[in-house]
């Protein structure tokens, strides 16, 4: 069991999932947490876990040695902004916020030199099964990147990129939960509005598809054209409705949908 503490600023569903991992890992003892909130519920919720507890950010982060962000881009300024006079440059600070940089968040904070990890998690951390990008950067040390990644490999699988590369790489975890939900939705309310098939139905054999194709792409050697080909034999149903997705465009719309993510996450961040 390591000794490093590890705060969280802001206890939302995301903060809630990644401490989650934490405690069932073993990872730190529950008293090498803390957490910051403006609720007293929450701080109540997870002081009953065992976890420090602060209302204050500034406290909160001289308790940390790795400080999480978990906050919404929009408030990241206010967050940053109440903390700048607490950090210092022998901690690491980890942000989970869409869109927003390392450089930006040294800059705020008044430090040049300070260790910062941008992660882009995803939903699905909260039932153990996140899809999380860890942000590499030149001033960060491989121990602190190694610690974060296993916080977060306690949740899910964890992949490391150059950390200039995290906004393009939403599109395919961070946003893409919601693509897929949307995606299925469609799927089920055309099933059900212009065939009569059992919403719920529809939605459960949907799933259940879309966890066994997932399985057979990740399969070792395999490879999405041959598995779309073994499904279309010639002149049947499958290629029928790709044909029909394409003459509709939907390979154009998945790139706009793909750009537009990628063009908001650069708005919501700070250069």
């Amino acid at each position: 069991m390591n000794t490093e503490t590890i705060g969280f600023i802001g206890a939302g569903n995301m903060a809630e999932a990644i401490i989650k991992g934490i405690d069932g890992s073993g990872l730190v003892p529950a008293a090498n947490i803390g957490v910051c909130d403006i609720s007293p519920q929450r701080l109540e919720h997870f002081a009953a876990l065992g976890h420090q507890t602060f209302s204050d950010a500034g406290d909160c982060s001289k308790f940390a040695q790795y400080l999480f962000l978990s906050v919404k881009p929009q408030q990241i300024d206010d967050v940053l902004d109440a903390l700048s006079s607490q950090v210092h440059d022998d901690m690491v600070v980890v942000s989970i916020a869409a869109g927003i940089t390392a450089p930006y968040i040294r800059q705020r904070l008044g430090r040049p030199q300070l260790q910062v990890i941008p992660v882009m998690p995803n939903t699905p951390l909260l039932i153990g099964e996140g899809a999380v990008a860890i942000g590499r950067g030149p001033q960060t040390a491989p121990q602190a990147l190694q610690f974060v990644g296993d916080i977060f490999a306690a949740s899910g699988k964890v992949w490391y990129i150059d950390e200039d590369k995290l906004n393009e790489i939403i599109p395919a975890n961070g946003s893409s939960p919601a693509f897929i939900y949307f995606y299925t939705k469609l799927f089920c309310d055309c099933l059900h509005q212009q065939y009569g098939i059992d919403r719920e139905m529809a939605k459960e054999m949907f799933c259940q598809t879309l966890i066994g194709s997932a399985k057979m792409m990740l399969a070792p050697g395999a490879d999405i054209d041959d598995l779309i080909a073994k499904v279309c034999s010639k002149g049947g149903t499958t290629i029928a409705g790709i044909d029909g997705f394409v003459e509709k465009g939907m390979p154009q719309a998945v790139e706009h949908g793909i750009k537009a993510c990628v063009d908001r996450a650069y708005e919501l961040g700070k250069k």
